[in-house]
């Protein structure tokens, strides 16, 4: 593994976007396009070019928003940040936004 800003994390960021189903039919991630979106910061981060600090999951419920009719859910680790996004053209920005020139 390469050496990375702490040595006991394996990725500087990871992101994971909720990919849950609700069996009953009720709004979830996954029905509200969470995996077109999850194949949209896969790419994103390919583009940038460090596959060995850079990650993006599924993930079950992450149950943070209140309502899975805010997703789909996005967080970004280790920074805890979360967000509703709804295009891949928003995981793009945010991506860019705190992965590529991070405050």
């Amino acid at each position: 593994m390469n050496e990375v800003a702490n040595p006991s994390l394996p990725y500087e960021h990871h992101v994971l976007i909720c990919t849950n189903l609700r069996p009953d039919g009720r709004p979830s991630c996954s029905s509200s396009g969470a995996h077109e979106l999850l194949s949209a910061a896969k790419r994103k981060l390919a583009e940038m070019g460090k596959p060995e600090t850079l990650r993006a999951n599924a993930s079950g419920c992450l149950g943070r928003l209140g309502r899975c009719e805010h997703g789909p859910v996005m967080v970004i680790y280790p920074a805890n940040l979360w967000f509703s996004c709804k295009t891949p053209q928003q995981v793009d920005r945010i991506i860019e936004q705190h992965l590529l020139c991070p405050d």
